[in-house]
């Protein structure tokens, strides 16, 4: 059985993406240290796309990324969000919350 992983890839100074999971599994005990890699520039954008698996815990994982952001004065937009995610979000009631930007 292989473990969940999530992986984040600097693209440049403003821009990352995220790919594998986004799920309880590959973000217990690594989010700060997840968090500090993401937020190196004032103006942070999250590419979405490469995700294959988004669970609660995620969407809750973005949340806390945008308030972090939000207590270090950055801006911080996600873009191309799975389907998965748009509907778990929406099921939650937190899509507004989510700073999705068009690419």
């Amino acid at each position: 059985m292989t473990s969940a992983a999530l992986t984040i890839a600097r693209i440049d100074p403003k821009k990352v993406e995220l790919s594998g999971e986004l799920t309880r599994k590959s973000i217990v005990g690594k989010q700060q240290k997840n968090f500090l890699s993401i937020l190196v520039s004032n103006q942070q954008r999250v590419d979405l796309k490469a995700l294959k698996k988004v669970d609660t815990a995620g969407i809750g994982w973005l949340l806390a990324l945008i308030e972090l952001a939000g207590e270090k004065q950055f801006e911080i937009s996600y873009s191309n969000p799975p389907e998965e995610l748009v509907k778990l979000a929406r099921l939650s009631r937190v899509e507004q919350l989510l700073p999705i930007v068009k690419n």
